[in-house]
């Protein structure tokens, strides 16, 4: 049984060295509403693996797997693109007063720095993260309140593009029958400002702040073998997430996802492949998405004590390393990742760093 399970886990693999070099999308970033840093370190995967206090945000159905209680009272992120140093980024993204986060965007003063940089691109987060598993079978309901800042640039580099959203979003997992299949609901309300300056132009001119409603719908099917194979599928914002306003909007896509989880003596592995935006307005389409989970000393959260992380973001690499302290009382982490932002076809890859922390029980 031990050979047909790392059987599995060997073409899971060879699945993801063959995506990375057979990824055929149209370009051109959509910008997501919060990620999570696990998720990203392997290849930004998460429909059927996802478990930690992010899962709501890839598949309200998923939080079925998620262990106990987890409150992630921090959630503090802090992300840029390459060629940002930690001086030049804190005081883009750090504000003295909570939630901590900037959210008067980039200063004159800071603005030839962020420039300076190649497809530059600044993202921090700050919030709470709750999660309650009900029952052994998968009852199970989260909360999220996030405020979240982002900076980049647009028309081929000729527009600074800001972004200021505070993020509500709750869910609940519903078993049916035994458990083996899942229902998930959520329900997400985000209050939006954006700013679009030419470089030329002097910032922040920032729009008016709107709100808008949405929801997403997942099912998970969860194996009943030693494998643990898991399958995921999620409508995010069904109907789409108007605003009022075109250039604010999220647009409905649907996502397919299948993972496995295996513990071998003090190892736990964790294949994941997602494929993204299958019915997706937008220009980029059926994206896909695969990583790798390694853990040493596996905890009763679901987690482990040390972690590595590796993948392929539409094609390009992705890696991480964590570190989880006392059942994710304390969590420090690193993530490195590639992101597509070519314009129209093109093929243009923005490396990216995350740093983050998580404080919570």
């Amino acid at each position: 049984m031990e050979k047909r399970v790392f059987k599995v886990i060997a073409l899971l693999l060879v699945l993801t060295g063959l995506m990375g070099s057979t990824v055929s999308i149209r370009a051109q970033e959509v910008l997501s509403v919060s990620r999570s840093y696990r998720s990203l370190a392997m290849g930004n995967t998460g429909i059927a693996s996802a478990n930690d206090s992010a899962a709501l945000f890839y598949n309200p159905a998923i939080l079925a797997n998620v262990k106990g209680w987890w409150l992630d009272y921090s959630a503090w992120t802090l992300e840029g693109s390459e060629g940002f140093t930690a001086s030049e980024t804190a005081p883009m993204l750090i504000s003295p007063v909570f939630p901590y986060i900037n959210r008067e965007g980039i200063s004159d003063g800071d603005k030839s720095t962020f420039l300076s940089k190649e497809n530059p691109y600044l993202r921090g987060s700050a919030g709470i993260n709750l999660t309650i598993n009900l029952t052994d079978t998968g009852v199970s309901v989260a909360g999220s309140y996030l405020i979240e800042n982002i900076a980049t640039t647009t028309d081929n580099g000729a527009t600074i593009y800001q972004r200021d959203d505070t993020i509500q979003k709750f869910g609940v997992s519903i078993p049916l029958g035994l458990g083996s299949m899942v229902l998930g609901l959520a329900g997400t309300r985000i209050q939006r400002r954006v700013a679009q300056d030419a470089t030329t132009d002097t910032i922040t001119n920032w729009g008016s702040r709107r709100t808008a409603t949405g929801y997403d719908i997942g099912l998970l099917y969860r194996m009943a073998n030693r494998a643990r194979i898991t399958w995921g599928l999620v409508m995010h914002n069904a109907g789409g997430l108007k605003f009022g306003d075109d250039r604010l909007d999220e647009t409905e896509h649907l996502g397919f996802g299948v993972s496995m989880n295996q513990e071998v003596g003090i190892f736990k592995i964790v294949p994941a492949i997602d494929i993204r935006e299958i019915t997706s307005k937008a220009d980029r389409k059926n994206t896909l998405h695969a990583g790798i989970e390694i853990g040493m000393f596996p905890n009763s959260t679901g987690g482990s004590y040390l972690t590595y992380r590796a993948g392929l973001n539409q094609g390009y690499q992705t890696q991480g390393v964590e570190l989880n302290f006392f059942n994710h009382y304390l969590i420090i982490g690193y993530t490195l990742y590639g992101e597509e932002v070519g314009e129209g076809t093109d093929k243009v890859e923005s490396r990216r760093s995350v740093a983050y922390l998580s404080l919570g029980f």
